[in-house]
């Protein structure tokens, strides 16, 4: 077996309901990171995800790993300390899947953050970023952020201030976790599905269902784990239990070409819409402008509407008037829930973004978070479990996690801005981004096989189909279009090109017969489309008349 690859689907199978101690249900970052300190602490753990991993809300996030300096004008300083704690911890342990990111933000004379109350929050921001592995903040004149912004409104720009925090490929940083605890001896199935939960006092029973072939089984944990993020109450439902725990919430991105909207690292904005504060982050050959926050029903297909998309669009706009973004210039976009804890405030963005656990039984169920924060919670739920269960495990309050390297992360830290801050028209080694330390095996594997150099899109090769069949689980065309590659965000006409390609490949390592690659290439062809499904609504009102009719917040 390669070194490089986990066991595959059918040992883990085969394993699955011989002797775990502990079930985790749902395979976003949360259960990743779960299953991944329950093993390092020597607990014999399961992780099942009924979709793709990080097929929900950890794959449609603004791929930040942040302390979350607007989370202070919420006073939640605990949560912003907690995480950039987290933060430094996976700028070592997860160095080139998460890296430093620089962060600019421009000040207006009419805006609602003038440079004093700008000082004053990076004085603050810096005093809880301990250890400061990325060096302190600066206050910028006006011909910096000019520089940084180019077109920036120059009516009333005073200036601003940057920082550093970090970002993320968000699926592939959940990947490399879940791959990481199946190193540590974790048994994790993807298109599992928890189908019938029953608690008890001991002990709990558990129907799963596989969604490849149909078979049933049943597994006998000590305890399940319900980490099923927005969809948590319908995971207690399906055990007996009650009570709303999640409110979730719609985020929605839109993607237009860097040359449309440059910009020396990240943004951050207050929205001239509604006063929301927004990013844009640089891609490679897109800039990320996000996001929304309204009030969603727990739903499996997310979409941006056209609504969010002009609101987007226009934030951008009154920030940088020359850019003239209209909706032609809109690559592509992208939507997900979060899976915020209910609560009474009428804001969605004023919800805090901390955690809540509770045991009933033998069941616990975790919610709340955020994907800078998922190692913490783990670390929290997986010491109680361990001492929940007693007899020779770590339960320890310092996490083994805390110095576990995931797979695929290089040996030093990246101590500097990486790709986004390079000149227009240059661009990163694609694998190195994607693979991190592995890239190399990536590309011996693609010089080896047969026509693994073959261009998909801009920056993906044929021959990662392979790598990410036989070294990262990937068994469906969506997996690799919208999660392994950034093929689902390339333009629509170059993602649709390639499809056949894909599947076609797909179909040959895979064994599937005509009918699977038929609605694999029909699956593939939906999701894309709905990355386009907003501009087939009708056109809203103007902005005047209400448009824009989006919750203000922070």
């Amino acid at each position: 077996m390669h070194p490089s690859s986990p066991p595959d689907r059918k040992n883990r199978l085969d394993r699955l309901g011989d002797d775990e101690e502990v079930l985790i249900v749902g395979g976003g970052i949360t259960g990743a990171g779960i299953a991944l300190d329950l093993a390092a602490r020597g607990v014999r753990v399961a992780l099942v995800e009924r979709d793709d991993w990080a097929s929900a809300t950890s794959s449609a996030s603004s791929r930040l790993v942040h302390g979350g300096l607007r989370y202070l004008e919420q006073f939640e300083f605990g949560l912003v300390r907690e995480s950039c704690l987290e933060r430094g911890l996976l700028m070592r342990n997860a160095a080139g899947l998460v890296w430093p990111e620089r962060f600019v933000f421009p000040i207006h004379e009419d805006g609602p953050v003038g440079r004093a109350k700008l000082a004053a929050g990076l004085f603050l921001y810096t005093a809880v970023s301990v250890p400061r592995v990325l060096g302190l903040p600066r206050v910028l004149g006006r011909a910096a952020i000019e520089r940084a912004l180019p077109g920036v409104d120059a009516a009333g720009l005073v200036g601003g201030g940057s920082y550093l925090d970090g970002a993320t490929d968000d699926a592939r940083l959940s990947l490399a976790v879940v791959m990481t605890a199946i190193e540590r001896g974790a048994v994790a199935v993807s298109r599992m599905e928890a189908s019938a939960i029953e608690n008890g006092a001991s002990g709990a029973r558990v129907a799963l269902t596989d969604r490849l072939t149909g078979e049933t089984r049943e597994v006998r944990p000590r305890a399940v784990v319900l980490a099923g993020g927005p969809f948590t109450d319908g995971l207690r439902a399906l055990a007996g239990l009650g009570g709303r725990w999640v409110a979730p919430t719609r985020g929605a991105h839109v993607l237009v070409p860097r040359e449309r909207l440059p910009t020396d690292g990240a943004v951050i904005l207050n929205s001239r819409v509604d006063g929301r504060v927004l990013f844009l982050i640089p891609w490679p050959r897109f800039t990320v402008i996000g996001t929304t926050d309204l009030d969603a029903a727990p739903t499996r297909r997310v979409v941006a509407t056209r609504e969010e998309v002009r609101y987007l669009l226009d934030s951008a706009n009154a920030l940088v008037p020359t850019a003239k973004l209209g909706e032609d210039d809109v690559v592509s976009s992208y939507a997900g829930l979060r899976p915020l804890l209910s609560a009474d405030e009428s804001n969605p963005s004023a919800r805090t973004r901390e955690e809540r656990v509770e045991r009933e039984g033998s069941i616990y169920t975790i919610a709340g978070g955020k994907l800078t924060g998922f190692r913490s919670m783990a670390e929290k739920i997986g010491r109680r479990i361990a001492r929940d269960l007693g007899g020779n495990h770590d339960a320890g309050r310092i996490s083994p996690t805390r110095s576990i390297r995931l797979r695929g992360a290089l040996s030093h830290p990246v101590r500097r801005p990486a790709w986004s801050s390079l000149p227009l028209g240059a661009a990163p080694d694609p694998l190195e981004r994607r693979y991190g330390a592995l890239a190399h095996e990536v590309r011996a594997m693609c010089e080896r096989v047969e026509a693994g150099e073959q261009p998909l899109g801009a920056d993906t090769l044929l021959g990662e189909v392979d790598w990410t069949i036989a070294h990262e689980d990937c068994l469906r065309a969506t997996d690799f279009f919208f999660r392994r590659t950034d093929l689902g965000i390339e333009p629509r006409d170059v993602a649709l090109s390639v499809v056949d390609a894909v599947t076609e490949r797909m179909a040959d390592r895979l064994a599937w017969d005509a009918e699977d690659l038929e609605r694999e290439r029909v699956s593939v062809r939906e999701r894309i489309a709905e990355r386009h499904a907003w501009r087939l609504e009708p056109e809203s009102a103007s902005p005047e008349s209400g448009a824009h009719a989006l919750p203000t917040g922070t």
